[in-house]
């Protein structure tokens, strides 16, 4: 599969709902799998904070199977509000329509 480049990249949030039982399950048991790895990620993160100065924190980076860390101003913001979930039909009959 080809690489989109970063530029040409429109996120939308689908609807689970509206996929394939097939697809519905295998969704269900990731996001089970998911749920798991951050519990288990969030436990070691928070063990990686011990003996950082006041006003920062340990920031850990996990591309490549590398593990990654850096230390940064503890600043951090709110994430930014996901798109209305819609079906992956109605986002690419609209894709279709803005013709991409």
């Amino acid at each position: 599969m080809a690489q989109a480049k970063r530029t040409d990249a429109e996120w939308i949030v689908i609807d689970p709902t509206t996929l394939g039982e097939d697809q519905q399950l295998a969704y269900m048991a990731y996001k089970e799998a998911y749920a798991a790895m951050k519990v288990l990620r969030n436990g070691f993160e928070q063990s990686m904070q011990a003996g950082v100065p006041e006003g920062k924190r340990v920031v850990c980076g996990y591309n490549f199977g590398k593990l990654s860390v850096a230390v940064v101003d503890d600043d951090r913001k709110a994430a930014q509000k996901a798109n209305a979930p819609q079906s992956l039909s109605s986002y690419l009959a609209g894709m279709a329509q803005k013709g991409r």
